[in-house]
């Protein structure tokens, strides 16, 4: 005779209660990323995996950053591989919570009238979503700014933290209801004459729990393949250079640098930018507002700190936009104002002398070669700072912020910045003089093809002297002992670079060194000694082997 009760505990080793809360805890973990997933793609939400990685970046040194590139094998495999950790990280902790879960539940059946109590195992799991979510703001703090649709950053703050408690309550609850079906920890009312189960076999609960799971994968299978087509892997580290060069670089050509995994979409219409700190009247302005203001057109090249010497990452464009004094007025800054900092919609940030950002062509642009500015170039506002690297140049602008000289943020060894506190620029942020050979075609530390005696040869190239200007550029054909002025054929401004030409005709078979170098519009010559480009960026005088033949 059968004498089982409705409520008798079927008693499992401890290892295979673990086991089917593992599981459970996985198809969990597959049902938040899936809800991460979504939340970021139709609001721009941030996932904690963007914003572990952005929390992360500044605390690593340039050494080891560089390092991790290396063995990747580059930016791009460096940035997967820091996904798929992630993901698979994400994936254990909701595993690890998941056995848990399950074990909770058997220590409590144990105990006469617990389980009855709370069946559920509520208790567990309401506590944990909540510590989960309390302590990942704490951690995040700084990187909860960020909102890839570009909203205010002191909503952004809060929209984040709702999205973490959101995700991780998919998974507690995610929790509960896969283990509610994988779990046998009851056995069924005996079935009577006529009378149907009251609760479906075992098997069919388990077939259907692994099938949720199955569509859930499939899901959010989808949803990174469209991440990955409309992420930044297919154009990231894009160079500009070679003969097809033009004085101004067509917007698709432009080079591209960017941290992110899939770069901000920003809706214009409720964007805003904010500037506040140590100021007399803080400012909230929308796109209209500033579009109305009175606007400047200035041709401004842009260079990357990781520039190499002679590789592509500059590009001249001409930006339109309204000078940052001109707002800066408005707000009326402090006396102790010394530094700018500003925030971007994709968390980033950087600083900069408040000198600089009141020069009259520091310039907000919302305009790139009489276009507006396209997604990746800072939809629908970047700043423009001639002069200065890449990375003080920020795309996707939400705030300004004043700082005085004794801010504790400024007063780390190596400043205050997404890049600066790895260590880059610690010599200084200002663009020096470079020079280099376009055309013919290069191939690495040569030309792609040989020369032929007697016939004549046009090198072409561009020279970039900063904010200072240009004023010459010499060629050499003997490895730098002498040198013969060349032809500034397309001026640039004192902002922009200039492009030259030079013709020369080999006279005999001969392997030559060619260089090139420039001199700023201050008269300053191009610095010779070579220096990498990490962490303070390039200096050195861009050379290039020449094989002479019989014609």
């Amino acid at each position: 005779m059968n004498n089982l009760g409705p409520s008798s505990v079927i008693r499992r080793p401890i290892l295979l209660t673990a086991v089917w809360g593992l599981l459970a805890g996985l198809l969990a973990g597959l049902a938040m990323l899936a809800t991460m997933a979504l939340l970021r793609w139709i609001f721009g939400w941030p996932t904690p995996t963007e914003l572990i990685f952005d929390r992360l970046f500044p605390l690593l040194t340039v050494k080891f950053f560089i390092g991790s590139l290396v063995k990747a094998g580059g930016y791009t495999p460096l940035k997967l591989r820091g996904v798929y950790g992630a993901l698979a990280g994400q994936m254990a902790v909701a595993g690890l919570g998941g056995a848990s879960y399950a074990l909770f539940l058997r220590s409590k059946a144990r105990l006469a009238g617990e389980c009855e109590n709370d069946p559920m195992g509520w208790r567990l799991i309401v506590p944990g979503i909540l510590v989960a979510t309390v302590l990942f703001v704490a951690l995040l703090w700084p990187t909860l700014l960020t909102n890839y649709r570009g909203l205010p950053p002191s909503a952004a703050r809060w929209i984040t933290g709702l999205e973490m408690l959101i995700a991780f309550s998919v998974c507690g609850i995610g929790i509960i209801f896969f283990y509610s079906l994988l779990d046998q920890r009851r056995v069924a009312p005996i079935r009577r004459q006529g009378e149907s189960d009251v609760a479906p076999p075992v098997a069919r609960r388990r077939f259907l729990a692994l099938g949720a799971g199955a569509a859930i994968a499939v899901v959010l299978g989808g949803i990174l393949r469209r991440f990955f087509h409309i992420g930044t892997f297919s154009y990231d580290g894009t160079q500009y250079n070679g003969p097809q060069v033009q004085k101004i670089t067509p917007n698709d050509k432009f080079y591209q640098v960017s941290k992110n995994l899939i770069d901000p979409d920003v809706a214009r219409d409720t964007w805003r930018l904010d500037i506040i700190g140590e100021v007399e009247n803080p400012r909230v302005y929308s796109f209209a507002e500033i579009a109305a203001m009175p606007a400047v057109e200035q041709e401004t090249t842009l260079l990357c700190i990781s520039y190499g010497i002679g590789s592509g990452l500059c590009s001249n464009a001409v930006w339109k936009g309204v000078p940052l004094p001109t707002l800066l007025a408005q707000v009326k800054p402090k006396p102790n104002v010394t530094t700018i900092l500003f925030h971007a919609a994709d968390g980033y940030y950087e600083t900069f002398h408040f000198a600089k950002a009141m020069e009259p062509t520091t310039l907000l642009a919302y305009e790139m070669n009489g276009e507006p500015l396209p997604q990746r170039h800072g939809f629908p506002l970047r700043m423009i700072v001639p002069g200065l690297y890449g990375e003080k140049n920020p795309k996707w602008l939400t705030r300004i912020e004043l700082l005085s000289g004794d801010d504790a943020r400024l007063q780390r060894s190596s400043g205050y910045g997404f890049y600066k506190e790895q260590g880059w620029a610690n010599k200084g942020d200002v663009v020096p003089t470079h020079s280099r050979f376009d055309a013919p075609e290069v191939a690495g530390n040569h030309f792609a093809k040989p020369f032929k005696v007697g016939r004549p040869v046009e090198f072409r190239g561009m020279a970039f002297g900063g904010d200072r200007g240009v004023s010459k550029v010499e060629i050499s054909n003997d490895g730098g002992e002498t040198w013969s002025e060349a032809r500034i054929t397309q001026p640039g401004t004192k902002i922009s670079w200039s492009l030259w030409s030079y013709t020369w005709t080999p006279g005999e078979e001969a392997k030559i060194k060619l260089v090139v170098r420039a001199t700023d519009g201050e008269g300053q010559p191009q610095i010779e000694d070579y220096r990498d480009q990490v962490p303070d960026g390039a200096t050195g005088l861009h050379w290039v082997m020449a094989k002479v033949e019989k014609a």
